[in-house]
């Protein structure tokens, strides 16, 4: 190979890492028809509940048991985004037609470098838009979480977080933020909490979280005390 073919194949592939680095907007097709494809499968004898996200939803394991008063779709995929999310809000919110929408999303946008306000106006778009296509749905909108892996980030995502609470409120929808309990009382993040990549929880996080769920939002479980 000439020392030209060389730089341009070198340069090439050096251009072509931030797009494999990206998360936001990527073909989520086959992901989309493994979701209706679970879906199809339940027997619409409860409420459905959805979850709505990225991965942090994707990995939540045993969702029939920690919401056992509904019947769960987790539409969570690895890589989404809220753009992802507006994009594929007719098949992966009305036409699963659910009694409760969970969100998480913004905590991909923020790793791919999405300006705030961006990722606001989208999150407002679609907040506004379920609010007027199913007005009787109870949306919960949850926290993008902390993590060991982009705690650099930390005070993004606490604008962020702030910015989508309000966002929340103002739709009439739930706050579930559970940034505080991911932290000891000295404000140290739990490492203990995530599996080795350090981004993703292990089963001590996720039941963290549905303790805290509980204790926030307890009517997504009357059956707890």
């Amino acid at each position: 190979m000439t020392r030209w073919r060389w730089l341009w194949v070198a340069g090439m592939l050096w251009c072509a890492q931030p797009a494999n680095a990206q998360l936001c907007g990527q073909d989520y097709d086959a992901q989309v028809a493994a979701i209706h494809a679970r879906a199809s499968q339940l027997k619409g004898e409860q409420p459905r509940l959805v979850l709505l996200g990225s991965s942090s939803f994707r990995f939540w394991p045993a969702t029939d048991t920690v919401f056992s008063h509904f019947e769960v779709v987790n539409a969570g995929f690895g890589g989404s985004c809220f753009q992802d999310a507006w994009r594929l809000r007719d098949t992966l919110i009305y036409a699963l037609n659910p009694d409760v929408l969970m969100i998480y999303e913004g905590d991909n946008d923020l790793h791919d470098r999405l300006a705030m306000d961006d990722i606001v106006a989208t999150a407002s778009m679609l907040l506004e838009d379920v609010s007027l296509r199913m007005p009787n749905l109870d949306v919960v909108v949850v926290a993008p979480k902390a993590s060991p892996a982009r705690y650099q980030l930390k005070d993004k995502y606490l604008e962020l977080n702030a910015a989508l609470r309000l966002l929340a409120m103002d739709h009439g929808a739930h706050w579930l933020d559970f940034w505080d309990v991911q932290h000891r009382e000295d404000g140290a993040l739990r490492d203990d909490l995530f599996i080795d990549d350090r981004l993703h929880l292990n089963d001590k996080g996720y039941e963290v979280w549905v303790r805290e769920l509980r204790r926030q939002l307890p009517w997504l479980d009357p059956a707890q005390p």
